[in-house]
Order: C-alpha cells, then sequence, then structure tokens
C-alpha cells in the first residue's frame, strides 16, 4: 500500500486532497496540520480512519515533520498563504522544511538505501516563464504586483527546491483558484489555466504524482486546466476585490495592516 504525505491538510487545496484521497482504500495518508482541533473538524472520516496517520505541529519541528515522512511514497506539499502579506515566507520555510527532514532520512536509512519521493508542490502559473509570457499583458502585470509577495515567496521556494537534486520534483502551476464542485481538468505543460476548483486542483496534482508510475511529469512546471465553471463560479467580484487588497499591501501598506489587524480579512 502506497502511503501519501500531505502538508498543509487543513488548508483549502489540503482539505481537498484529504477528501478525495480517502475515497481511495489502498492508500495510507500521513496527514500534518497545525491544529490537531481544526483537523478533527474539518475531517473526521480521517481521524477515525485506520488508514490515516496524523501528524500535528509546526513545520520547524524537524524530528515530527522527518517522522511524517518517513517512507512515504508522495509529498503533497500544500503550505502557502493567499494573502499578499508583506515580507511572507510561508512557502519558502515550508520548502526547508521538506529539504531538512529529508536529508535527515537519509542520514538515518544511508544514502544506498534512501529512496527520495515525489514531492508535488503547490505553484502558480505567474512564476512559470513560458505560461506567464501566455496571459494578457494588462493581467500579468495586475497579478504581478496584486500578489507580489506571494509569487516572491513561491519563486524563493521553487528555486530553493530546485536546487536540491535529489529531490523529484512536480510544480503543479494553477491560476485563479475557486471553491467549487469538480467540473473536469486536463494537465498541460504550455496552456496557463485561467480558472481551476479546489476540487479538480487536487485531483490534478494526485494525477501528476501518479501518471506513467510518477515519471510523466518529474522536473516539469504542469498547468492543472479547468475545462469549465459553474454559474457561482463565473462571479468575478470576489477576485477583483482580493487583487485590490493586494495592490493596497503593496501601495499602502500600513492601511493593509490596519484593515487585517481589524479582522477586515
Amino acid at each position: 500500500m502506497p502511503t501519501y504525505a500531505i502538508l498543509g491538510a487543513t488548508g483549502s487545496t489540503g482539505s481537498e486532497l484529504v477528501k478525495f484521497l480517502l475515497t481511495k482504500p489502498k492508500i495510507h495518508l500521513n496527514l500534518y496540520a497545525r491544529s490537531a482541533s481544526k483537523l478533527a473538524k474539518l475531517h473526521p472520516a480521517a481521524v477515525s480512519s485506520e488508514n490515516v496517520t496524523i501528524f500535528t505541529g509546526d513545520l520547524s519541528d524537524g524530528s515530527l515533520l522527518a517522522s511524517c515522512l518517513r517512507s512515504v511514497d508522495v509529498i503533497f506539499q500544500t503550505v502557502a498563504t493567499n494573502e499578499n502579506e508583506p515580507g511572507c515566507s510561508i512557502a519558502l520555510m515550508a520548502a526547508h522544511g521538506v529539504v531538512s527532514a529529508l536529508e535527515l532520512l537519509k542520514r538515518e536509512e544511508g544514502p544506498a538505501s534512501f529512496k527520495c519521493p515525489t514531492v508535488v508542490v503547490l505553484s502558480s502559473a505567474v512564476v512559470n516563464p513560458s505560461m506567464a509570457a501566455k496571459a494578457p499583458h494588462l493581467l500579468h502585470w495586475v497579478l504581478e504586483k496584486s500578489l507580489c509577495y506571494i509569487y516572491s515567496d513561491l519563486r524563493e521556494a521553487t528555486e530553493y527546491l530546485q536546487a536540491n537534486h535529489q529531490i523529484r520534483l512536480i510544480l503543479a502551476q494553477p491560476g485563479a483558484i475557486l471553491q467549487g464542485a469538480p467540473l473536469g481538468f486536463e494537465l498541460s505543460e504550455e496552456e496557463p489555466s485561467a480558472f481551476i476548483s479546489y476540487s479538480d486542483l487536487a485531483r490534478a496534482m494526485v494525477q501528476m504524482a501518479e501518471e506513467d508510475g510518477g515519471q510523466k511529469w518529474v522536473g516539469k512546471g504542469v498547468a492543472p486546466v479547468g475545462l469549465r465553471l459553474n454559474e457561482r463560479q463565473k462571479n468575478f467580484t470576489p477576485l477583483i476585490w482580493y487583487n485590490l487588497r493586494g495592490l493596497l499591501a503593496v501601495y499602502f501598506p500600513s492601511v493593509w495592516w490596519f484593515l487585517r489587524n481589524r479582522g477586515w480579512w
């Protein structure tokens, strides 16, 4: 029975991965999250499943993270932020944690015995140069400005992971991610995705890890392309507000922090 680790099991993408993979009885899941109570609330079926092992703590806990990643076949690294917080570095911190844990396991098992798992990392089409070049110029400019801190974090995390050549890395690089039921997707190295649901994104990441015995997408940036939107997802007002909020963080950071500290987002 293969074992998959999901880092960030209570986040939007991680939660959809948990829900989807719980429907596959021949897979063991190692779930890593900061809050045991939140995990239990979101995924009661996971807590009671004999095919799930739960690890709760901070990603800076190297020994705990190494225990979560020991002997796994695939790591789904979904720890990131959706908020354009000035100076955010959560994706980079997660990348450091994963690399440190894998190096610890390699020392424990010995280089000859250690088999590095496939690592599927949640990234973005915006940080993929070939995909970004195909986006409308104005749209790309707005995204790069309004989400600049997020993309800077993702780029640094990607560069750090790519520098560790032992890692079998796959970059899942969607466009805008929306809530909603799975509506179908396809995978592409060239065509960026305009929109995709979290449900389809989770399924796409699993396909990336499993297709052709896990070999097909290693070393590549892959866009999960949503095939259609439902009526609710065609309301783009939340996305417009989201990008305006990101621009506020760039040009008026003191106002952004003031509003955030008062619970506006």
